[in-house]
């Protein structure tokens, strides 16, 4: 079993905005995938633990909406996860 890559894209292409963007192409390892089938998608709260005593939302605290895509430059498809951090915006891909 091999060990999955991750590697942060700050080229995503996404449509929608805040929490209803859904990713549509991506940039990894240099090449440029277009998505052409979401598998999965959740969300995972973060930091739950840490507000359970007082309900105080925290923005920081590690939430975060993922999704399981198949994805092809000019080729064969290739399976991502492809996470975006809730509190940052930012993006993250791991090769599955």
């Amino acid at each position: 079993m091999s060990v999955p890559e991750i590697r942060p894209s700050h080229e995503v292409l996404a449509d929608g905005v805040g929490a209803l963007a859904t990713p549509i192409e991506f940039t990894f390892k240099g090449r440029r995938f277009r998505i052409h089938t979401v598998l999965s998608r959740w969300r995972e709260a973060g930091g739950w633990w840490n507000r359970v005593s007082d309900g105080i939302y925290r923005p920081d605290d590690g939430a975060r909406a993922l999704w399981t895509v198949e994805a092809a430059p000019i080729g064969a498809v290739t399976t991502f996860e492809i996470e975006r951090d809730e509190a940052t915006g930012q993006w993250l891909i791991r090769s599955v």
